[in-house]
């Protein structure tokens, strides 16, 4: 019993030798393939793509490393809309293969979105990353957002939604922004779905045409505009309603002078439009004479003294205040408009 134990042991021990020895001889195998390995990659990632893009000018999208070839597979969008393909050697770090694809231009995807969508096409962005296009094309009251394959220009996916007019004030402050002047008149055409904006800056008049939907500008033209000046609007005020001018006031948002002529007992309210140099507006109103005690402290602005006497009357269809001033001996004799308090002579 004790001899065959004995051999037992020993060809125990044998085999534990030998597992030993295979165990050792397999981690060798490990580390000579991993060194082999990392001879094999001394291109960097970050290198590779410096070697991509020698000779060409574009943005990389994508970096692949495939092991088993020891390459890394590098995507290229080119600033002439090529799709570029490299493969630079990981260990050698030369190029073994290089593939181009042309991408759909810009000029072509509007052309093909054009002639299967109408309306007008807002605007187009490509994704370097994704390779495609986004395009809006507004078609009256619907607004489509497309994406298209940048690779072979087919519509991908379709969004399509209503839109809703765009408020008169935030079209005037579109139109105002791009143009820092401001807004004489602003007209909605129905049938164009647009609308007509009117801008005025420093003597030219521009004419803007823009989406109603979108604010968009569609049309713009421009003319040199000469505007009354603050006499020419009180001149033609007193040309048609002749008395006196009570007050002159310019609104620039909207291009109006207003006047206010007295005549008699009544106040005219006068509106001229400046840039067509027309009256667009009158209104009466009949005025009440100032009272006695205005008139005698008007009288007593005019002239020291002590007021007698105070008449209401009319002289040359005109009404007025005669009030007798004295002031020692002497006696002095004023008159004033019964409605404005100007002194006449």
């Amino acid at each position: 019993m004790i001899k065959w134990a004995k051999v037992l042991s020993t060809s125990a021990l044998g085999t534990a030798i030998a597992f030993s020895s295979i165990t050792t001889s397999h981690a060798a195998e490990m580390r000579t393939a991993k060194a082999e390995t990392t001879e094999h990659v001394s291109i960097s990632q970050a290198q590779a793509k410096g070697i991509a893009l020698q000779d060409c000018d574009g943005t990389v999208t994508s970096t692949e490393f495939k092991q088993e070839s020891s390459v890394y597979v590098i995507t290229i969008v080119t600033n002439n809309l090529e799709r570029r393909i490299v493969e630079v050697s990981a260990s050698t770090g030369k190029v073994v293969k290089k593939q181009e694809v042309k991408l759909w231009t810009q000029n072509q995807v509007k052309e093909f979105v054009s002639k299967h969508y109408k309306g007008a096409i807002q605007s187009i962005i490509f994704n370097k990353e994704m390779l495609e296009y986004k395009v809006i094309v507004v078609d009256g009251k619907v607004e489509y957002t497309l994406t298209v394959d940048g690779l072979t220009g087919k519509v991908i996916h379709e969004n399509k939604k209503e839109l809703q007019l765009m408020p008169e004030q935030k079209i005037k402050e579109t139109a105002v922004k791009q143009y820092s002047g401001y807004v004489y008149s602003l007209e909605f055409k129905e049938a164009t779905s647009q609308y007509i904006a009117v801008i005025l800056k420093d003597g030219t008049q521009y004419t803007v045409t823009l989406d109603a939907f979108t604010g968009k500008v569609v049309n713009t033209s421009q003319q040199e505009v000469k505007l009354l000046t603050r006499q020419d609007a009180e001149d033609l005020a007193l040309a048609t309603y002749a008395g006196k001018v009570k007050m002159v006031e310019y609104d620039q948002n909207t291009a109006i002078f207003t006047v206010k002529i007295i005549k008699g007992n009544t106040e005219y309210t006068v509106r001229i439009d400046a840039v067509l140099g027309k009256i667009t507006y009158v209104k009466q109103d009949k005025l009440q004479p100032l009272t006695e005690n205005a008139v005698k402290v008007l009288a007593l602005k005019h002239q020291e003294g002590k007021v007698e006497h105070i008449e209401l009357t009319t002289e040359n269809s005109i009404t007025v205040y005669v009030v007798t001033m004295v002031s020692g001996s002497k006696q002095q004799m004023l008159k004033f408009d019964a409605y404005t308090g100007q002194e006449c002579s």
